[in-house]
């Protein structure tokens, strides 16, 4: 029992202060940026705040932000909620494939997601061929931008297209598990009660409560990435900013003394502005969260389909479209990696001299075969940190729910959630001017490029875990406690054997995340020597276009970067079983 006690004792301290750390490791270079610019302003966040709300550019920001994430929230929906319901609900043959493609685009990096709806868009591209010219807007297009008054409508449903297609996964990952394990007699039970007598009655009685929160919570989140989208507003809406491309272009320059101290106003007022709004969108998720996991496994997913519907044709053709809406934009991708431009006569052909010199490098800081091992080094110091890191803070959460502490559980899930109210491009600017405050000497080291990485990717982490321990049955933990085995081994037989699903998913997740991670590492390693793949493409395609070799090397990069991530996912896919349900 000493001994038991001790171990118990040996565990808190570790889960505490790797939650300090991890902690202080994303808010202490935010603070050293704040006070910086503090510094470098003259004037304190409150007043510059104020100021925020008086600048016009900094209001039309926060008004499109606002109204492209609130508009690809509500499109993500009404366009993934049938997909997610026709896969959950139906006996699919060959379910793990379909949900493997149908979960790509949410592990695709944002970069390449970018580069695909560009070359959707794209003069000579599929859409312009059906007279929906998006990118230069004439035509249909053109005529609906006259009539309206509506300036570049073309890049706008470009935009909430591209967030569509990548937030599409995070319904599903939230959705079709909780159809997939629904226990089918309660639809059945519900058809003889007076409260489910039509539809509309079971709408309100039962979908709502048992979908309910997975859509809220999947809403939630897709809010979140929208409001921080950084590549697909870079590159589909050039003429517009959000406040994180209106921070990342001002961040150059931010930070230092007697020069352009109006964009260090820029960058303190936009960032604590959207710290304030992504806080408040963290808190909705977590709590819809919490709710949601308590009804997300009900019974097994294989005893489920035996008694669920072969799918009908319009199940079959909904998912029809969604399986073709996810690979399309990464069939362009490499398409147009072959694809060279004649300056001459305007005509295409098609050859591999765009990937021989993009592996070369003579056209850029960085050949791929550089920016592929930089990317692999950060992607695996990543994951080595990362994984760890975020299963001691799944488990102290779970441990703190466990004897009733929910206030600190709340709080300590908040604080190790503060990541994704920070964004990517203001991780990076918080390490960028910590460090030129702190120690400007660590630029010289290579690790730092990762930081960030970990930063971003460990809430990922605690995401996918922390619903997985609050749904293990404690009693297992305790039987094997009671047969004697030590405290490593129930640990590993009452909790760990039930996590190797989540585990290899989070892992996964993290590589693919830390791959295409292009926010924090534009910021950061725009320097050449450590450049990684999703910064060779951006630096590629920001190249004048009069050499006709600079975009298709740009997408022979980016299908390197789509090729990688999507190894990393279908071998998570191989391993995980059939009966743990979804996930990326």
């Amino acid at each position: 029992m000493i001994r038991t006690g001790q171990h118990n004792m040996l565990v808190k301290i570790l889960q505490w202060t790797t939650v300090c750390c991890f902690v202080t490791l994303t808010v202490l270079p935010l603070l050293y940026a704040i006070a910086r610019l503090e510094s470098v302003t003259g004037i304190n966040s409150v007043v510059a705040v104020e100021n925020f709300f008086t600048t016009q550019s900094s209001l039309q920001a926060l008004k499109f932000t606002l109204l492209e994430a609130t508009i690809s929230t509500i499109a993500t929906v009404i366009f993934g909620l049938p997909i997610a319901w026709c896969l959950g609900r139906y006996n699919w043959k060959n379910i793990k494939f379909l949900r493997a493609i149908l979960a790509v685009p949410f592990v695709t990096p944002s970069i390449v997601v970018a580069m695909g709806f560009l070359m959707l868009i794209d003069v000579g591209g599929p859409l312009t061929a059906m007279g929906i010219d998006l990118r230069l807007e004439t035509g249909i297009v053109g005529e609906f931008a006259n009539v309206t008054n509506w300036e570049n409508p073309g890049h706008f449903i470009a935009l909430i297209a591209a967030h569509v297609w990548f937030n599409i996964s995070l319904i599903m990952r939230f959705v079709e598990p909780t159809l997939s394990t629904m226990d089918r007699t309660w639809e059945e039970q519900m058809r003889f009660l007076p409260a489910g007598q039509d539809r509309l009655s079971r709408i309100r009685n039962l979908w709502l409560p048992i979908i309910g929160p997975a859509v809220l919570c999947g809403a939630t989140l897709c809010f979140i990435f929208s409001f921080t989208s950084f590549a697909l507003v870079r590159w589909l809406t050039p003429n517009q900013d959000t406040l994180e491309t209106m921070m990342a272009n001002s961040g150059g320059s931010a930070g230092i003394y007697g020069y352009r101290i109006d964009t260090s106003e820029v960058v303190l007022s936009t960032s604590i502005v959207q710290l304030i709004i992504l806080s408040l969108a963290i808190i909705c998720a977590t709590s819809i969260q919490r709710r949601h996991s308590t009804i997300h496994a009900i019974i097994a997913e294989s005893d489920a389909k035996q008694i669920s519907d072969k799918p009908n044709n319009l199940a079959k053709f909904i998912i029809s479209v969604g399986v073709c809406f996810a690979i399309i934009p990464l069939l362009l991708v490499t398409i147009a990696s072959f694809r060279i431009r004649n300056t001459a006569t305007g005509e295409f052909t098609y050859s591999t001299e765009a990937w021989s010199e993009a592996w070369s490098g003579d056209y850029s800081t960085t050949a791929i075969p550089d920016a592929l091992s930089n990317s692999l080094i950060y992607c695996l110091i990543t994951v080595v940190f990362a994984l760890p890191i975020g299963w001691i803070i799944s488990s102290c959460i779970n441990r703190l729910e466990q004897e009733q502490k929910a206030t600190t559980a709340k709080i300590v899930e908040f604080a190790t959630m503060i990541p994704l109210a920070l964004s990517a491009v203001m991780i990076g600017l918080g390490i960028l001017l910590g460090l030129l405050k702190w120690s400007p000497g660590l630029f010289g080291w290579a690790i730092i490029p990762a930081i960030p990485h970990i930063i971003i990717t460990t809430p990922f982490v605690i995401r996918i875990i922390l619903p997985a321990l609050r749904s293990i049955d404690s009693s297992y933990h305790e039987q094997a406690v009671m047969l004697g085995m030590s405290p490593i081994k129930a640990w590993w037989h009452g909790k760990t054997a039930f996590l190797r699903a989540p585990l290899v998913v989070a892992g996964a997740l993290t590589m693919a995340f830390s791959l295409g991670e292009f926010g924090a590492s534009w910021i950061l390693v725009r320097s050449g020597s450590w450049d990684t793949l999703s910064v060779l493409i951006d630096q590629l395609m920001s190249q004048p276009k009069f050499n006709p070799l600079i975009q298709p090397m740009a997408m022979a990069a980016a299908s390197v970067l789509m090729l990688l991530t999507f190894i990393l996912f279908f071998i998570a896919e191989r391993f995980r079983d059939n009966g743990e349900g979804s996930g990326f």
